[in-house]
């Protein structure tokens, strides 16, 4: 695991494949809000299930492969908006994204 990708709100788009699609046996630490609250976690996913081990504390987050996937589907989108939002609408007082921002992730 030392040679792991960390993946953070600012490199979330060079691992689109891995978020919206992981495949088994993908490893890599993600910054991410659990049950634990917004930490960085070893995500280990497996055949039927997905791991998120908090990096500096110890226990096991043991979410369903279906569950997991749709957490990290849902990561990769949720920081993929606000990073449209701030391009967008922060740096030119726009009230609303436009109708085509998702095309550029």
């Amino acid at each position: 695991m030392e040679n792991s990708k960390v993946i953070d709100n600012l490199t979330f788009k060079e691992h689109k494949e891995q978020l919206t699609d992981p495949k088994t046996s993908d490893r890599f630490i993600l910054d991410i809000n659990l049950n634990n609250g917004q930490r960085f976690y070893k995500v280990l996913v497996g055949r039927k299930w997905v791991y998120f081990r908090p990096v500096n504390n110890q226990g096991t987050i043991k979410k369903s492969l279906k569950e997991g996937k749709k957490l990290l589907y849902n990561k990769y989108w949720h920081t993929a908006k606000i990073d449209a939002w701030y391009e967008h609408c922060f740096s030119t007082k726009r009230k609303s994204l436009p109708k085509n921002w998702k095309e550029a992730y």
